[in-house]
């Protein structure tokens, strides 16, 4: 099939003149010898598009300047396309190549697929009406997402549902964001995936360029070549669009049997002319002003061919206006809307709520009461739709003004002048933002199992790898620096451990301590260091050992290495950089990079912190949920149901339970009992840390401790003065405690003997 657009080379201004000189009467009298020619049968095929049979037997295609046999793709021409695949109407169809299609399926079909890859990053269904009688958006179409190591989203309207059950949202699922913007349901991914669903028969696909050449499905190939989007199941060309699209077909266990489209499928205009004249002329408006604007980034004619094959089949008002609509659309979601061109429509008018306006560019990263989300480079550039008016922002359904927006604290949302006390803190809320008082508070950051960071200023994230990272760097006066090493675990290959932790200073690798698992601590080559006075450690109890410096810094070190929690003063504020951000209550900029530049993934503002640039370095790491995999530890995951029920209830107020029960069975399902207790130690720690003491470990059977050696548990208590050899030279003691095994009152630790025994 030749795809050279010959016809396209004239400019929009030659073809409107060619169209103002030539009668209307005139071009039609001819139009309709074609079609008398074609219905006498001399052409083998029904031509589409608008396309007539003319007397040489073949269709000519000039009318919207289509190509092919039988006119059947309409190619599309403007600079501003993007790579953005879509359908609508259930029968219209434009690749991610910008080659419009008109296919009359009623089947499933594959959508868009991850081909370049064994497991497919992402799988697009589109379920289309088995019967779509009359007006094409009246009828009813949903969509099936399948993501790697995901099961299936489907999407009914504005109901989704994940493996039957329904989500409200907005969700998070993995490296899946789910969400609702005006009509639309929008999904977006981390790996460069985003798509927009209007809830009616409307799908808008954009994907990042690191997947061209990999898509395939009825959005075509996107190598940025039109002549071969048609690759049918098999990898061979087609120009039968019937051939292509069933080819891509899928029979989807809810749906009855269905039968492919036949390759001669009818036109929708194949019967009335003069109705088609009229209807040809309706559609002409995407030619005219104010659509004008957008031609030179959207070649209107395919659009033009779409609204003539739908008021074919409904020559409604209602159906003219969602024809329209597609043009309108398309230069919005290219960043160039066009104003005002609803006066033209009366179907089209505002049906917004009181409270809400209609706008042709809501942004689809809007801001909101909390911080702007990150706009992935996939993005659309706008959708349409009712918002609130300029100035003020959707929270919760809702427009309100920026001074009217809530606080939030621990997930919990907080009104306009309301107080917390926060350890040594009084926050009061305005406009979004807690504004507290000034005084020596001490900010943490914490690591949890192999995976799960929240930095200084309370950002939450996971990423994986095998490396030495920087975890904090502190900056001026004191500096030092603390890094992390994760590698294979001793006791599982499969698995990552935290193996050590090290603490450097002044960048004197002579001045630095290293704690290892086990609780083995390493002093630097230089043994003139000497760390009194600078460093002191402490073994808190049978699970916690403490760093803690002169300067404003603790390290609280489990034995196990499951978790570390690292404590600044205030006087460390805005000067600490790496994976625990940058202590200065912006969360935006916790993953800025040693370049300077704040990174958009987890993964990326990890491998920006290596400390070796050999260790490998992945970009893309699937986010695969260990349930799905470790099926047999399904059983250890649902002991995480304890963190919403009533024991740890009186502490919901202070640290909201959503994030650490998702945290909780991430890690239950992947390494079993001793993962589970870890991610309910580090809820409990920090409900204690706000006064609220949690026994978890009496309640859940796996997590009891066994003390030895004559020792009972602790919630929190300290070796400090507890032990005989203490008795005989007093050890300077700290309020400090932790969870653990200690003597019991009136015992102290006799090492010789290893066991407590009265004074």
């Amino acid at each position: 099939m030749n795809l050279d657009p010959w016809c396209r080379s004239k400019s929009l201004e030659r073809i409107l003149k060619v169209f103002e000189a030539t009668s209307p009467r005139y071009f039609f009298h001819e139009a309709i010898n074609w079609g008398e020619s074609k219905i006498k049968g001399s052409c083998p095929h029904e031509c589409l598009n608008g396309a007539f049979c003319s007397t040489a037997g073949t269709c000519d295609c000039q009318i919207f300047q289509a190509l092919g046999t039988r006119c059947q793709i309409v190619p599309n021409m403007g600079n501003g396309r993007d790579g953005i695949c879509k359908t609508w109407g259930q029968y219209h169809f434009e690749t991610f190549d910008g080659i419009y299609y008109y296919f009359p399926g009623n089947c499933s079909y594959i959508f868009a697929k991850d081909c370049g890859n064994l497991e497919p990053r992402y799988t697009v269904w589109v379920h289309n009406s088995p019967k779509c009688l009359g007006s094409v958006y009246y009828c009813y179409r949903s969509i099936s997402l399948f993501f790697s190591d995901q099961q299936e989203i489907r999407i009914y309207g504005h109901e989704i549902k994940k493996n039957g059950i329904s989500l409200t949202l907005p969700q998070t699922i993995g490296q899946i964001s789910v969400e609702k913007l005006a009509d639309y349901i929008l999904v977006k991914t981390t790996f460069g995936f985003s798509l927009a669903w209007d809830g009616i028969s409307a799908i808008y696909l954009k994907i990042s360029e690191e997947h061209k050449g990999k898509s395939c499905g009825l959005c075509g190939n996107y190598n940025g070549i039109q002549s071969d989007d048609f690759i049918i199941h098999q990898d061979d060309y087609t120009e039968d669009i019937a051939m292509f699209a069933n080819s891509w077909l899928v029979q989807a266990p809810d749906d009855t049997k269905c039968v492919p489209t036949p390759s001669d499928f009818p036109n929708p205009c194949s019967s009335g002319m003069p109705a088609f004249e009229a209807i040809f002329f309706k559609c002409q408006i995407l030619l005219q002003f104010p659509f004008l604007s957008c031609h030179e980034y959207i070649d209107p004619y395919l659009y033009i061919a779409s609204c003539v094959n739908d008021l074919c089949k409904a020559d409604d008002d209602e159906t003219y206006c969602r024809a329209a609509t597609e043009y309108a659309r398309a230069c919005s979601h290219a960043g160039y809307p066009i104003q005002d061109w609803r006066d033209d429509f009366p179907a089209c008018t505002d049906k917004c709520d009181d409270s809400f306006v209609h706008r042709d560019c809501i942004s689809c990263c809007p801001p909101t009461c909390t911080f702007e989300k990150e706009c992935l480079g996939s993005n659309l550039q706008c959708l349409d739709g009712c918002y609130c008016p300029d100035g003020l922002i959707m929270e919760n359904g809702a427009c309100i003004s920026l001074e009217n927006c809530p606080c939030s604290f621990h997930g919990l949302a907080y009104s306009v002048g309301s107080k917390i006390e926060q350890e040594c803190t009084e926050c009061v809320c305005v406009g979004g933002i807690w504004n507290c008082t000034e005084h020596d508070c001490p900010v943490q950051c914490s690591v949890v199992g192999d995976s799960h960071f929240t930095t200084f200023d309370g950002r939450h994230y996971s990423f994986i790898g095998m490396c030495q990272y920087v975890l904090v760097k502190g900056t001026g006066k004191d500096k030092f620096t603390i890094t992390l090493e994760k590698a294979h675990c001793e006791q599982n290959l499969g698995l990552v451990c935290l193996q050590s932790i090290t603490l450097i200073l002044e960048d004197d690798l002579n001045k630095q301590v290293t704690v290892s698992r086990g609780g083995q601590i390493l002093t630097g080559p230089n043994q003139g260091f000497s760390l009194n006075g600078i460093v002191e450690i402490q073994t808190l109890s049978s699970l916690f050992i403490l760093l803690k410096t002169t300067f404003g810094l603790k390290i609280l070190f489990a034995i196990d290495g499951e978790r570390i929690y690292i404590q600044l003063t205030s006087t460390w504020k805005r000067r600490t950089l790496g994976l625990c951000g940058t202590f200065n209550g912006n969360i935006r900029d916790d993953f800025l990079s040693p370049s300077g530049m704040i990174e958009g993934t987890p993964q990326l503002h990890a491998n920006a912190w290596r400390v070796s640039s050999t260790c490998f370095a992945p970009v893309h790491v699937p986010m695969v949920d260990p349930c799905n995999i470790n099926q047999q530890n399904i059983g250890y995951a649902a002991h995480c149901d304890v963190i919403h029920q009533e024991l740890f209830a009186p502490c919901h107020f202070y640290v909201s339970p959503g994030l650490y029960y998702q945290l909780c069975r991430h890690d239950a399902c992947k390494c079993g009992s001793a993962c589970l207790c870890n991610a309910l130690a580090h809820y409990a720690y920090l409900c204690g840390q706000r006064g609220v003491t949690i026994d978890f470990r009496a309640y859940v059977s796996f997590c009891g401790l066994v003390c030895q050696k004559g020792m009972l548990y602790h919630h929190c208590s300290s070796f400090c003065r507890r032990s005989c050899m203490a008795l005989s030279a007093p050890e300077r003691c700290t309020d400090e405690c932790a969870e653990g095994c200690n003597c019991p009152e009136g015992k102290y630790y006799e090492e010789t003997l290893h066991f407590c025994v009265p004074m």
